[in-house]
């Protein structure tokens, strides 16, 4: 929609074609005669061949061409702006929306006719012809603001007589069909202002910074921010966006900003007072970055999202030219409140100890929408997104979930009885016998709760080879694991790497009752005219497991954080379910937990090489230490407000009887084996497991006694005796590792969730 002229245009001329036409071929082959001889002079080039070429050129006005301009991805509010991405940084805007004391010093100094002119300035014109004849070259064009508008969206950059001439034709042709306030504001988001910056919006945006007074962050200004020094520094630069740059040339800004002051003043825009107290103003000293590259992990995971989402293009090229000059509004997941509060657990529990740094991804199980993510040590310090870059890590015993979880499904309980003696073999023909170890000596006969609250290994190595990798493998994929995953005995405890993102999808898919959701970073994403081209606001689920399984498998998990290995997870008031993972050497670690409401992953490490963690911060590191006391600090901040929302009740997979468990399957169910209870089976003494938070007991101890500072120990179970025809689960350990392990550059035999460090106060 064009906008009206402004008050005192004279319409009369515009109305009359017939004066119209006159006056532009008066006004053509004037301005060819005198810039045809301003030129002429300069160059040494005969003036009546080009006169004969302007009084016969005619040029048709085409549509201007399509500007080039940023996407800007905005937080799930819609409002916040977190970055921009494109190949030119520009975004337009409507004229009504440019502060008057900009317009008036732009127009002051580039075209002060410009409200009356036909498209051209004659007077103009023949200023420069005297300036260029002065100086025997071409040193002023005197070109409207018209002319630079037919300039830049028109012509080609090439520079010579005949294309000077068509830019005069174009100019007057553009001045009749569009209106003075339409030309304008093409112009405006037209021009190039330097340091990057297309266009009035990037300009401020760029050359000046200014402290939001909502957040407290440092950001660009925006347009109703400039002030009068700010206008005229802008309008300054046009003319020598190099030669003016304030950030390296601050002597000449600073004077062709006195400049433009003084054109405002005899235009009668501003008071001679008001120019001196704009000069004196201080000029811009940190210069913006040179180019749209994303500067944090969440824009740079949402710029890799889009180019690989087709409803953007066939093509990663069309993709790509989208999104980077499209103009596109993005509308990402992300929650500022839940990123400030990740980041904040991170810095607050994290020890302050290179090269150790901790990454934390969290989900909302309902949508799969990322809500936050910290990927690692900062942007600009390491570009690699540990959260979602594949391969990952290791991610230690946090696997065993999905073993556990394939097990639930396949008929197991968790009063099922296992061998978690260390060391141990596991076996399944035809891959090779698999050895392995607990974190500590012992373990015992053990119910599967009980294992899995310790993170007993022996017992889940037992486990897989019971019911075979290759369930596994299915039930990782179905939870939200992408990569490929090898049919191994020794996935269970999590030797095949993992992205933090995968693992808190599997996390979400549990919370969500077993339906997954996977990971979205983009909300929707709307074209400049309105058109929306992706909406992700009611993505669509996919039921992964069973809603029986997932009620048992959570109050399993939930054992691991009331007396298991995650204690330090505990949150007062709500319901949590949750693993530890801690890889051989303990050079990774690992929470993962979750509530109906909320899933979240946090992992620690050595961002760029598997380095053991045995002194951070004073401790040895375990998933139950740092990772999750960063879940508990972050988790605590975003459901201090919100009610509890309590899990499902256990179901009827956790009221099935146990029986005994070996590597060659598992056995009927016998009579003296009964249905688990909620605290640790029907057959488990009372006491708890093993604790992250103290040190692991040598041997499982028959009758635990409880300590003022310490939850007990949990003591093995009564054993329901295996049938002397199934192989034994402690046979002597193989003389080498077997060949079919999966390859790894720090594959482990021991997955460790102990830790002997007292939680944080």
């Amino acid at each position: 929609m064009l906008l009206g002229e402004p008050p005192g245009r004279a319409g009369a001329s515009r109305r009359d074609p017939r004066r119209r036409a006159g006056l532009r071929h008066f006004a053509l082959v004037a301005v060819a005669a005198a810039l045809g001889l301003s030129l002429c002079i300069a160059a040494l080039v005969p003036v009546t061949s080009m006169l004969g070429d302007s009084v016969h050129l005619s040029d048709t006005l085409g549509p201007l061409r399509a500007l080039s301009e940023r996407s800007t991805v905005y937080a799930g509010d819609g409002v916040t702006p977190l970055g921009a991405l494109g190949t030119k940084d520009r975004q337009t805007v409507k004229l009504g929306e440019v502060p008057r004391v900009l317009i008036d010093a732009v127009v002051d100094t580039e075209d002060a006719t410009f409200w009356t002119n036909p498209g051209v300035d004659l007077a103009a014109m023949a200023r420069s012809l005297m300036t260029n004849l002065a100086s025997g070259r071409v040193e002023e064009g005197g070109s409207t603001i018209t002319q630079q508008l037919v300039k830049n969206r028109l012509l080609s950059s090439k520079r010579d007589l005949h294309r000077k001439l068509s830019e005069l034709s174009l100019a007057v042709q553009l001045d009749e069909r569009y209106s003075k306030r339409r030309i304008l504001e093409e112009y405006l988001n037209t021009i190039y202002f330097g340091q990057g910056a297309y266009g009035v919006v990037a300009a401020a945006e760029r050359f000046f910074v200014t402290t939001d007074p909502a957040t407290g962050v440092s950001r660009g200004k925006h347009l109703d921010e400039l002030t009068l020094a700010d206008a005229a520094l802008l309008a300054g630069v046009i003319s020598s966006p190099e030669g003016d740059n304030p950030f390296t040339h601050a002597d000449r800004a600073r004077a062709r900003r006195a400049t433009v002051l003084d054109r405002m003043v005899a235009q009668g825009s501003i008071t001679a007072s008001e120019a001196q107290a704009a000069a004196n103003g201080p000029l811009p000293t940190h210069p913006p970055p040179t180019d749209l590259r994303p500067r944090d992990y969440f824009v740079d995971q949402v710029q890799r999202s889009l180019l690989a989402d087709e409803r953007l293009g066939a093509t990663e090229e069309e993709r790509r030219r989208l999104l980077l000059s499209g103009g596109l509004t993005v509308v990402s997941t992300l929650d500022p409140l839940a990123q400030a509060r990740a980041q904040a657990a991170v810095a607050q529990v994290l020890p302050n100890q290179p090269p150790f740094t901790a990454a934390l991804v969290a989900m909302d199980p309902g949508t799969g929408q990322v809500r936050a993510m910290v990927g690692g040590p900062g942007y600009q310090k390491l570009q690699y997104n540990l959260i979602t870059q594949q391969p990952g890590r290791q991610p230690g015993s946090t696997y065993k979930i999905i073993t556990l979880a394939a097990a639930l499904e396949a008929g197991y309980s968790p009063a099922d009885t296992l061998d978690g003696t260390s060391p141990c073999i596991a076996e399944r023909p035809p891959l090779e016998p698999w050895e392995t170890r607990n974190a500590e000596p012992g373990g015992g006969i053990e119910i599967l709760r009980s294992a899995t609250e310790g993170s007993v290994n022996c017992a889940y190595a037992h486990l897989i080879a019971s019911l075979g990798p290759a369930a596994v493998v299915d039930m990782a994929h179905r939870l939200g694991v992408t990569q490929h995953v090898p049919a191994y005995l020794s996935i269970t405890l999590g030797t095949q790497e993992t992205t933090p993102l995968e693992m808190a999808t599997v996390a979400s898919t549990l919370a969500a009752g077993g339906i997954r959701h996977d990971p979205v970073f983009v909300t929707k994403v709307t074209a400049p005219n309105g058109d929306v081209l992706i909406d992700n606001t009611h993505p669509n689920g996919t039921r992964a497991v069973a809603q029986d399984v997932v009620d048992c498998e959570t109050d399993v998990l939930r054992g691991v954080v009331d007396r298991g290995t995650g204690t330090n997870a505990r949150l007062a008031g709500h319901d949590v379910a949750g693993k530890t993972g801690t890889t051989d050497q303990k050079a990774d670690a690992w929470f993962l937990g979750y509530t109906p409401q909320l899933a979240a992953v946090v992992w620690m490490g050595a961002p760029t090489s598997a380095v053991p963690m045995t002194d951070v911060g004073g401790i040895e590191v375990f998933g139950g230490t740092y990772p999750a006391r960063i879940w508990r600090t972050f988790t605590e901040a975003m459901l201090a407000q919100v009610p509890n929302v309590p899990f499902r009740p256990a179901g009827p997979i956790c009221d099935r009887p146990g029986v005994f468990v070996s590597d060659a399957g598992r056995d009927e169910p016998t009579a003296d084996v009964g249905p688990t209870d909620r605290s640790g089976g029907q057959n488990a003494p009372t006491g708890t497991a093993p604790s992250e938070i103290e040190p692991p007991p040598t041997a499982a101890p028959a009758a635990p006694t409880p300590q003022p500072t310490a939850p007990p120990a949990t003591a093995p179970p009564a054993p329901a005796p295996p049938p002397p025809t199934k192989p034994s689960a402690t046979r002597p350990p193989a003389t080498q590792p077997p060949a079919t392990q999966p390859p790894s550059t720090q594959t482990p035999s021991t997955q460790t969730d102990a830790s002997t460090v007292p939680p944080a106060p």
